[in-house]
């Protein structure tokens, strides 16, 4: 039996502040994409407590917060020096799937959302998001989506590419590599196991 995944939802941290730079305005709930993904990495990868009331406030210490959304090139770089992790960003969907398979690791995938000049609808999200990618099962992948409620892979133009099990998701890889055409990934190795 597999081990259920540390799972957090971002909708339910209305209350935790994420300020932007700029307007001082946001909360978890509405930003906080990247740092309940580091969460949910550390917590499932190492087994360390980081809840994201904590992950929120290492991000804006370490200068991640960006005018608007969050700088996971900065984050990646800040966490895995704090907890021990080789980390290495890339565009490469084939290096990613390799690396996962592997069980190096895990990866923060940056989906693109909908893409409305070429007809795409995001399964992901319908803009810029931040999924934690868990691992594989043959050329699929298992997803934690901090936006993840149930109904939202019913909607029209994501039904059916997904699959739920508790609130870990299940897709073929291509869904995933196509949600982040041109976007990075940041792929976080175990201690020890390199990039």
């Amino acid at each position: 039996m597999k081990k259920k995944p540390v799972f957090y939802c971002q909708l339910d941290y209305e209350n935790v502040p994420f300020p932007a730079p700029e307007s001082g305005f946001g909360n978890l709930a509405n930003n906080g994409c990247g740092p309940i993904s580091v969460s949910m990495l550390i917590e499932n990868m190492l087994g360390i407590p980081f809840p994201p009331e904590e992950s929120a406030q290492f991000f804006l210490e370490c200068g991640a917060r960006a005018a608007v959304g969050t700088n996971l090139y900065i984050a990646s770089e800040a966490v895995a020096e704090k907890f021990g992790l080789a980390v290495k960003n890339t565009e490469d969907a084939a290096e990613v799937f390799a690396f996962l398979s592997s069980g190096r690791g895990m990866a923060i995938a940056n989906t693109y959302g909908d893409r409305p000049k070429d007809g795409y609808i995001g399964v992901f999200s319908d803009s810029g998001h931040y999924i934690l990618l868990t691992g594989t099962e043959g050329e699929k992948v298992r997803v934690l989506d901090p936006m993840y409620r149930p109904g939202r892979f019913d909607k029209p133009g994501r039904a059916g590419k997904v699959r739920m099990e508790g609130s870990l998701a299940v897709a073929d890889f291509s869904v995933v590599a196509s949600d982040c055409v041109h976007r990075p990934f940041f792929l976080f190795s175990f201690p020890g196991m390199g990039v």
